[in-house]
């Protein structure tokens, strides 16, 4: 059966995270997996229902992107299993990326942090993802914007961009040849079990991860552990012992988990040492 309907099957329908990974290693190894009949009949489905699902990402500005589209299959090689992608605006590039998170509440020093990083890592040619959220992620983003591009991931349909005062930023990202991407079809709404995907994606499509500030027991933890687990590299930027936003890095260095970074030259200058080959950093 076609990559794309079982990618679109696999984001679409509540099937197992288990039997998910179960059924793609199946069909990778040419084997055809044997399913529930009602199983088969969603899928019948939404093959009957494919040209409705791209009209839609269309009509909201957006294209519906699965395995087989050019340039998709480097993005959803490094998943579990294939997953339909809803994309406002570009793909990241080739090259070095970089993923900076952090927390939600951040403190007006480590916001400033997180902007000035993220401008100069974009200056200096590496791709600055986050998450598009309050706090840092959308300090990383504002502060690449002020020097080129730059990628978020929801975790939520297109129709409910979370959280929705970043619409506007999220429109300035697309316009600058950045892009705005979910893994959840338009009409999701930002459920809590919908960051963890969002983390995978954010993990697996950079080199590595910047921790910038969070509280040891947050999302951003979560999304720093999966960097460790998929062989990424992982940054943190250490604080006092006093500040709760510093517990989540200073855990991290003190566990040898993570490389030191206290500006955005320490990044610029492991990434070029490192495999990545970046040459135009200052």
């Amino acid at each position: 059966m076609d990559p794309a309907l079982w990618a679109l099957a696999f984001t679409l329908l509540p099937w197992p995270e288990r039997q998910k990974a179960e059924l793609w290693a199946c069909l990778q190894a040419g084997r055809e997996p044997a399913l529930p009949a009602e199983w088969r009949r969603d899928l019948e489905r939404l093959a009957r229902d494919l040209p409705r699902h791209r009209a839609e990402a269309e009509r909201r500005g957006a294209r519906l992107a699965l395995p087989g589209d050019p340039g998709l299959e480097p993005w959803l090689a490094p998943l579990p299993y294939p997953v339909a992608l809803w994309i406002r605006g570009t793909l990241p590039p080739e090259g070095p990326r970089l993923a900076m998170v952090g927390s939600r509440e951040g403190s007006r020093a480590a916001l400033d942090r997180a902007r000035d990083w993220a401008k100069a890592l974009t200056a200096g040619g590496v791709a600055v993802l986050s998450g598009l959220a309050r706090g840092i992620d959308g300090a990383a983003h504002r502060g690449a914007l002020e020097a080129g591009a730059t990628w978020g991931i929801l975790g939520s349909g297109l129709d409910h961009p979370y959280p929705p005062e970043h619409i506007g930023l999220m429109a300035r990202m697309v316009a600058a040849g950045g892009g705005v991407l979910t893994p959840f079809p338009p009409e999701a709404r930002p459920l809590k079990w919908h960051f963890p995907r969002r983390n995978l994606i954010l993990a697996a499509w950079t080199h590595g991860v910047a921790l910038v500030a969070a509280r040891y027991a947050s999302g951003s933890l979560v999304t720093a552990k999966l960097a460790l687990d998929l062989g990424k590299e992982l940054w943190a930027c250490p604080g006092a012992p006093e500040d709760p936003l510093a517990e989540g890095p200073n855990r991290l260095l003190r566990e040898g988990a993570a490389r030191i970074c206290v500006c955005a030259q320490d990044l610029l200058e492991d990434i070029r040492f490192l495999r990545w080959g970046l040459t135009n950093a200052p």
